[in-house]
């Protein structure tokens, strides 16, 4: 399995990749949403997680363009979302919403999810 974490918050990349790792998971990372795109562009990856908010290019406008080269799952992580906005998320693309703060389980549930 191949996981990618997009995210200006190093503690953030960190912390899923030692909650995959747990998992027995590698992940690549992301500082910005425009990196990640070029990384969606030259890898497949199984899963990806794509913060919301983030300099160089939003979360919502990297899962657009992301959207013109992979399927697969995309997980946004927000920490302020109603239930208008994750209606639209999900409109434009998004497999579903992560919310911060996160615990682990939820990380795990999701992975699990795509790994049966």
């Amino acid at each position: 399995m191949k996981i990618l974490i997009v995210d200006d918050e190093m503690n953030i990349r960190l912390l899923f990749k030692e909650i995959l790792s747990i998992q027995g998971i590698e992940a690549d990372e992301a500082e910005h949403g425009k990196k990640g795109l070029e990384m969606v562009i030259v890898n497949d990856y199984d899963i990806i997680f794509l913060d919301r908010r983030m300099p160089v290019m939003s979360g919502e406008e990297t899962l657009r363009e992301m959207r013109k080269y992979t399927d697969r799952p995309i997980y946004l992580i927000s920490a302020f979302q109603t239930d208008e906005q994750i209606k639209r998320l999900k409109s434009r693309g998004a497999s579903g919403i992560l919310m911060k703060p996160f615990t682990i389980e939820e990380v795990v549930n999701i992975v699990q999810k795509y790994t049966k």
